[in-house]
This record gives C-alpha cells, sequence and structure tokens, in this order.
C-alpha cells in the first residue's frame, strides 16, 4: 500500500476517509455508493487492507451495524446475515462488514452532497 493510500486509510472516520479519496483523486464516493467496494476499491482490496481498516475503524463500523440493525428490528447477529450470507472465515466477514460499512458512509455522502447542476 502506497503513503498517499495509507493516508486516506487513516482518517478517524469513515466519512473522512472517503472525502481524502476522493480529494486525492484515487476514486470517487458516486462510484463506490452506486457499485460497492467489490469492483475495487485501492486500499481495501485484499484481506490485509480490509482487515486493517476493520482495525482502525472497528467501533465506527460496529456501530453501524447496531444502528441498523436496531432500525430493522433484529438482533446484531441476524443483521450480520445481510451484510455477510455465507461466510467461511473470520476473515471473509471482515473484509464483508468493511466494504458494507464503506458503501453505507459512501451513499450517506452520495446523499447529503449537493445535486451535481443544480438549479436554484
Amino acid at each position: 500500500m502506497t503513503d498517499e493510500l495509507k493516508e486516506w486509510f487513516l482518517m478517524p472516520s469513515i466519512k473522512e476517509c472517503l472525502a481524502e479519496y476522493e480529494k486525492q483523486d484515487i476514486g470517487l464516493i458516486a462510484d463506490i455508493a452506486k457499485h460497492g467496494c467489490s469492483g475495487g476499491v485501492d486500499g481495501i482490496v485484499y484481506y490485509d487492507e480490509t482487515t486493517s481498516f476493520h482495525d482502525h475503524h472497528q467501533e465506527e463500523i460496529w456501530q453501524l451495524v447496531q444502528d441498523h440493525a436496531d432500525e430493522a428490528g433484529l438482533k446484531n447477529g441476524e443483521f450480520l446475515q445481510h451484510i455477510s450470507q455465507d461466510p467461511t472465515s473470520l476473515t471473509g466477514l471482515v473484509n464483508d462488514l468493511v466494504w458494507w460499512a464503506v458503501k453505507v458512509r459512501a451513499q450517506e455522502l452520495h446523499a447529503e452532497a449537493p445535486a451535481a447542476g443544480a438549479e436554484a
């Protein structure tokens, strides 16, 4: 991983990570919001990268799980089935959690952003 990617990766929150990701022209928040991470998001492609990202942001990720589970009227474990339907390892589950959380935060940012070319 390059120093540039580490820089965006280590921001305090996932939303700040995404803002830095786009600011550095590494990728677009709108693309992540629409397509998710499975197509490849530099810095969170490989298991070692997603594991490191999870370690750095696990409190926020698990709060997202709890919030979404509560909204759906589910227990956290039940909600995890919506994120990772059949993980074959803890590493696979962590990968799915990271990709899900990044997509959720990207969708939030995308929804908060003013529409491009919107007329006043």
